[in-house]
């Protein structure tokens, strides 16, 4: 080979290298709480999953707009503002009529990953709702045990404020 032409092969050989991602551990924090609403899976689903009564027992999912959307199949989305005023939508990544719900909140900022997730499972009573919030946090522990409270407290008011509406229907 000429020098230039090797010169060329070598600088095209290190362009081809791949680069190496940067590994950076995140904390992910899972919260839990069920309540039993006294209804059937049924009742619990259409409640739910229409939009005229997200404002009732999903602060996230205030959104006027909202109001007309009824979360049907996967893709379906709404607008949500959390307790930060972060802003986004939430789209279902899962759904099985009556039973499991799952949505990804996508922030607008991009900046954490959050999901949440509703299992109705039927009791002797009515329906055991389950739900999980997951988000990373890359606070420090104390704020991240602040945040933590917070969202356990915003799991304890949906899920009452949901048992609530249903269970007056």
């Amino acid at each position: 080979m000429k020098p230039t032409v090797a010169i060329l092969h070598t600088l095209a050989l290190g362009l081809a290298t791949p680069a190496f991602a940067k590994h950076e551990p995140v904390t992910m924090v899972r919260l839990h709480q069920e309540a039993e609403v006294i209804a059937p899976p049924a009742s619990v689903w259409i409640f739910m999953t229409t939009g005229k009564n997200f404002v009732t027992w999903c602060p996230e999912w205030k959104s006027s707009r909202n109001a007309a959307i009824n979360l049907g199949r996967v893709g379906d989305s709404v607008e949500f503002t959390d307790a930060w005023g972060n802003g986004g939508r939430s789209v279902v990544t899962y759904l099985a009529k009556d039973k499991e719900l799952r949505v990804a909140h996508e922030p607008t900022k991009g900046d954490y990953v959050c999901q949440a997730k509703f299992v109705l499972t039927p009791t002797a009573r009515g329906t055991m709702v389950r739900y999980w919030d997951q988000y990373t946090d890359e606070s420090p522990p104390k704020d991240q045990e602040a945040t933590a409270a917070k969202v356990e407290a915003e799991m304890t008011t949906t899920l009452a404020a949901l048992k609530k509406a249903v269970e007056k229907k």
